[in-house]
């Protein structure tokens, strides 16, 4: 084969759609999908997590028209905070009349006092800092800071800025109608957003691969090691040879099968900082949670960040005359949280979200639970320096790296598959 892929996720099976060269996934796992795996049980479907389909660029949004075709459900986001008690239209900032009066005043002051600072538009040291100097403190102390420490496992003071593009940032006029009760909308981009409508969002990944694609399931790489001008790949049954290789599964497993890591290289993947996930599937014998798309929950004595709601996304997710929600729960490795056993993870899920009012307990009629390994990559202040080190010794070895834990970086599926058209583009232009 010309081109090995290493990984079957959105970003590996993307890059094989549109390589015009013979190519070959291994996919570890039995079936292919990665952080875009749909789960079931009983007639309930759910995600890793809060996966729907929107993007700023039109190439990733005909690709998902053309290959979804008529199985999708279109959506308007309807995205919402809970903080103390009250349900707060995300963005924060483009809903302050939903806070009592003086919230609604500590956040408006400080929002406007933070935008004549001299240094408003100055550059930050860590997160805190950011946070402080965009939004102002009342509404980084209430909302920004004690969600981003919650999903993150880590002080925001020593959190890098490398992602913050992705948090919104409205004109200062959305801000002062939102306080005064002018309804306004923020990160208009994501209001409306997709979700196929069978099948979860996994029949994004099966609808993108190929009908000639060669794909090997079950097919865990346990040695990568240079033959000739090209790679040498055995996956426990089978050996294959490669011209070109790309890296599309985690990296921190990615170095552990790879021959003559050098020692700094190593040292530089151990630093980087990741979080593991727990995702917990609750479903009611009800209706009552249809009525929202997500909730993020910066509230630290609830377990999880976020829940959000699968009947919302596609009816075909839950049973007839009932609503499920999945609740996201972060941890790195090594935390208190991953001695917790499933069994108990799921009853401390349902009684904190019983407790603030999403759920009532006695409506559950199906819970599951499932473990991801790799989660969310953590940017830390080491972050920059170790990832510089990792691309730059993959670069010169000639290996390809794609997806959100190879290339180590906070990106969601649309651009994992953006990128992997551009891999694509740059693979076929290449001679031979």
């Amino acid at each position: 084969m010309s081109i090995g892929i290493l990984g079957g996720g959105i970003s590996g099976i993307t890059l094989q759609r549109f390589l015009r060269r013979p190519s070959m996934v291994l996919e570890r796992d039995e079936r292919i999908g990665g952080l875009c795996r749909t789960f079931w049980k009983n007639g309930f479907g759910y995600d890793i997590g809060g996966h729907i389909l929107f993007s700023k660029h039109q190439q990733v949004n005909d690709l998902v028209n053309t290959v979804l075709g008529e199985n999708i459900n279109q959506c308007r986001r309807l995205n919402t905070i809970l903080y103390k008690g009250r349900y707060v239209k995300y963005p924060f900032e483009n809903d302050l009349a939903a806070l009592d009066v003086d919230d609604r005043y500590a956040c408006l002051i400080d929002y406007l006092k933070a935008g004549q600072a001299p240094d408003a538009e100055g550059t930050s040291a860590n997160l805190e800092e950011w946070a402080y100097r965009v939004f102002g403190r009342a509404i980084a102390d209430k909302y920004l800071i004690p969600y981003n420490r919650k999903i993150w496992k880590l002080d925001p003071r020593e959190t890098d800025t490398v992602w913050v593009e992705r948090i919104p940032r409205p004109p200062m006029e959305d801000v002062v109608k939102s306080a005064l009760g002018i309804s306004t909308e923020g990160y208009t981009h994501q209001l409306y957003f997709r979700y196929p409508l069978h099948g979860g969002f996994e029949s994004l990944v099966h609808a993108l691969r190929r009908d000639d694609a060669v794909v090997r399931c079950g097919a865990g790489v346990q040695r990568v090691e240079r033959h000739g001008r090209g790679w040498r790949v055995f996956d426990g049954r089978e050996r294959h040879d490669f011209e070109r290789l790309v890296v599309a599964f985690p990296i921190h497993e990615a170095i552990k099968v790879i021959d003559g890591v050098p020692p700094e290289v190593e040292a530089a993947v151990a630093r980087l900082r990741y979080n593991a996930m727990r995702v917990v599937l609750v479903a009611v014998g009800n209706e009552s949670l249809l009525d929202k798309s997500a909730i993020y929950i910066p509230d630290e004595t609830v377990l999880p960040h976020r829940v959000c709601f699968m009947g919302f996304f596609s009816p075909n997710t839950v049973r007839p005359g009932t609503s499920s929600l999945v609740a996201e729960i972060t941890m790195p490795p090594g935390h208190p949280l991953e001695e917790m056993s499933d069994a108990v993870m799921i009853e401390r899920v349902v009684d904190d979200l019983d407790r603030i009012g999403i759920i009532r307990r006695a409506e559950v009629v199906e819970t599951d639970l499932r473990r991801i390994p790799y989660g969310y990559p953590v940017s830390d202040m080491s972050f920059r320096p170790c990832k510089a080190v990792v691309h730059r010794w993959f670069a010169d070895q000639g290996i390809e790296l794609l997806g959100r834990f190879a290339e180590f970086d906070y990106i969601n599926s649309d651009e994992c598959m953006r990128r992997a058209l551009a891999l694509a583009e740059r693979l076929n232009a290449e001679p031979g």
